[in-house]
């Protein structure tokens, strides 16, 4: 029998509540940027927009990994195995790391190319360039946030990862308030400055986590124990890792194609998408913190063995979400006209702010399904099915449908918005029949264990 976890004591709320806090904070630091970037210019912020989705493209990546690793040391925790969680971070932590120094490199060189791809206008494309060649470094801090996030997650110290948040936020709001109004005498900086008031700012709330970690935990990483797991614990994370960078790069791909396809109607459409986007981003907050939570207790128990635990847990986590984001998505509509206001004065930007608002709020609850019953999916290991169909659905109909509305029926930027909903909302349906079908139950890493033991007694 294997001990409860201090996650597990702590349950979906005591998780959670340090998570909405941390989300809360991070997801609004997109949205304070774009305010800061609109207080330079409209081209600032459109620049900034359309290399997000280049940005996240790749933290994905590294997220992936630590996700996949995160999730094997859970399920390893879950069953009671410490020797082998540890070990297990210690892998993870080896990959991120090497795959942060790697993507830094590839976003300094790359960045030009995609810009001149992208078709971005002459001052948007430059603004973008000068951005990118900073926001390029972030890499290496994410590769180190999520590994200091994942483990304070794991052995249910969240409010570390509240705190080290409210350090990035603070960091960041001050430091886009030096730049972009000269404070204290210090000079404007443009695009330029709220670039490194971002890095600057997440490598602070670093410093914070990563100290946690040391100075809480204490954790017994020995070398001799990596050595002895790594090919079978890298072997697991893959397994999880693969499947899960599939349809958030297909994610962000769209982003990137969608963002081209609004900047060719114009700067005004793009800023209207950007301001939009990144205000809804707040959606996420209740959406994310619930998922990660959720993913920690439901891998945890099925390392236990506890199937019916979890989806008793699945239920309860699904639903505050979709009340917690549904709460917030209907206080963004009300007060569209009022946020609007607040990033730009441009009439087209202003005209089209109710319709943004509407589609974007009507995607919301299939994105939360989306998010937290994709991410429960992948983090017990039956992410691959999902993984292949959900981007076949976007590329195939969804992204041809955004095309035929904004082009062909002449719908403009809210063709691009409504395909959104059709998107979310087929993926949404088809994850959720995935889940009832409970192959999850088969497919973590214990259960597969199990199996090639089986196999291996049979053959001798």
């Amino acid at each position: 029998m294997s001990e409860t976890t201090e996650a597990q004591k702590k349950g979906l709320w005591g998780m959670s509540r340090p998570m909405l806090v941390e989300q809360g904070l991070q997801f609004s630091v997109p949205l304070l940027d774009t305010f800061f970037l609109s207080r330079i210019s409209d081209s600032a912020a459109s620049a900034a927009g359309a290399m997000t989705p280049v940005l996240f493209f790749c933290g994905n990546m590294l997220w992936a990994i630590v996700f996949a690793g995160a999730a094997v040391a859970s399920q390893r925790l879950g069953a009671g195995n410490q020797t082998r969680t540890n070990a297990t971070i210690g892998i993870y932590t080896i990959w991120a790391l090497i795959g942060g120094l790697l993507l830094t490199g590839l976003l300094w060189w790359a960045s030009p190319y995609v810009t001149e791809l992208m078709g971005l206008p002459g001052q948007v494309q430059t603004n973008a360039n000068i951005y990118m060649s900073i926001m390029c470094w972030l890499m290496v801090v994410w590769a180190f946030k999520g590994i200091f996030q994942s483990i304070l997650n794991l052995y249910g110290k969240p409010q570390w990862n509240m705190y080290a948040n409210i350090v990035y936020f603070t960091a960041n709001v001050l430091g886009n308030g030096i730049v972009v109004f000269g404070l204290f005498g210090f000079p404007k900086m443009g695009i330029e400055g709220v670039a490194w008031a971002s890095v600057v700012g997440s490598s602070l709330g670093v410093v914070v986590s990563g100290l946690a970690v040391f100075l809480r935990l204490k954790l017994e990483l020995r070398w001799q124990n990596i050595k002895l797991e790594f090919k079978n614990a890298s072997k697991n994370i893959g397994r999880i890792a693969v499947p899960n960078v599939i349809e958030p790069l297909s994610f962000d791909t769209n982003m990137i194609v969608l963002n081209s396809m609004a900047a060719s109607l114009g700067t005004a459409a793009l800023a209207a998408k950007v301001y939009t986007f990144n205000t809804f981003m707040l959606g996420l907050i209740t959406s994310m913190a619930l998922r990660m939570a959720t993913e920690v207790l439901i891998c945890q128990k099925v390392g236990a063995n506890q199937y019916e635990q979890a989806i008793q847990q699945m239920k309860q986590s699904l639903k505050a979400a979709l009340w917690g984001s549904g709460a917030v998505v209907i206080v963004l509509f009300a007060f569209h006209q009022p946020i609007m206001n607040m990033y730009s004065d441009n009439e087209v930007v202003l005209g089209a702010a109710v319709w943004m608002f509407l589609l974007a709020a009507l995607s919301e609850p299939p994105r939360t399904i989306n998010i937290m019953v994709g991410g429960v999916l992948r983090a017990t290991g039956d992410g691959f099915l999902i993984s292949i169909v959900g981007p076949l659905f976007t590329w195939i109909v969804a992204l041809p449908a955004a095309y035929l509305m904004a082009f062909t029926l002449g719908w403009g930027i809210y063709g691009i918005m409504a395909s959104a909903i059709l998107d979310e909302g087929v993926r949404a349906g088809f994850y959720w029949y995935r889940w009832k079908q409970g192959h999850w139950q088969h497919s973590h890493v214990s259960a597969r264990e199990l199996r090639n033991s089986n196999k291996v007694k049979e053959s001798a």
